[in-house]
């Protein structure tokens, strides 16, 4: 099978790659969402990734911030397994399917999908949207773990940006749903992860730098976490991500003949 071209290694300095990776990890600590919302825009933007490879590079970053989250949270209490399982082990299965589908989207769709998926994300975070699941609520919670793998797939996040929401409908705390989200993203990221290897998308060495550079940017997102208004800091998160989907807007707006 043809690899896919991209950015290797070679062709990168590590300092852009621990700066997202830091980034990255204060993120993914503070709301729980693995770190990839940031991660494949910054690898775009900065690192110049191509979309597919960005995306791929994520999830093998991510596999590492999270675990490295998971850990931190479960010292604390906050991780709940149960509820982790049930949306992370449909995800997985999710996941394969959306890096499948992936493949057959042109790379300016798929820019433009997720700067559009990132200001319906931020709306919610920054409105503070959250449902709440009764009848048949595990069912649901199973189905939406699904979506949000083939999310990870397509864009290359861990699913966070849907776990979350879905274990407060279940009756999380919501420092809680985002601790347990770590969790439940460790699977579907794995499985993205190797299915964008037999694409030929994905970059282990810049996967492991970003994915060690986040380590001290866990440490620091789990104590702002347990100290900062949650409100303060979703709204702070979502205005990020605006900002981030319009650069992504404009950079291929910008490249248009």
């Amino acid at each position: 099978m043809r690899r896919s071209r991209g950015p290797t290694t070679r062709q990168f300095h590590i300092k852009p790659l621990v700066v997202i990776g830091l980034v990255a990890g204060l993120f993914s600590a503070l709301f729980g969402v693995g770190g990839g919302i940031l991660v494949v825009p910054l690898l775009v933007l900065v690192a110049r990734y191509g979309e597919r490879e960005a995306a791929a590079t994520s999830l093998g970053a991510i596999g590492v911030t999270a675990f490295a989250g998971t850990i931190a949270y479960a010292f604390l209490g906050r991780v709940h397994v149960d509820e982790a399982a049930l949306v992370g082990l449909p995800a997985a299965a999710g996941a394969v399917a959306g890096t499948a589908l992936q493949q057959r989207l042109p790379r300016r769709a798929l820019s433009l999908l997720f700067a559009a998926l990132l200001v319906v994300v931020a709306g919610l975070l920054f409105f503070d949207a959250e449902p709440t699941l009764n009848t048949g609520g595990a069912a649901i919670a199973a189905v939406l773990g699904l979506a949000a793998g083939v999310l990870a797939g397509l864009f290359g996040i861990g699913g966070g940006i849907l776990f979350v929401p879905t274990l407060v409908a279940l009756g999380l705390s919501h420092l809680d749903a985002e601790a347990t989200s770590l969790l439940a993203i460790l699977p579907t990221v794995a499985a993205g992860a190797w299915r964008q290897a037999r694409y030929g998308n994905f970059r282990p060495g810049p996967a492991l730098a970003v994915g060690l550079a986040s380590l001290p940017g866990v440490a620091v997102g789990v104590a702002l976490a347990e100290s900062i208004p949650e409100e303060t800091l979703q709204r702070l998160f979502a205005l990020l991500m605006a900002g981030v989907a319009a650069q992504l807007a404009w950079r291929w707006r910008a490249r248009r003949p």
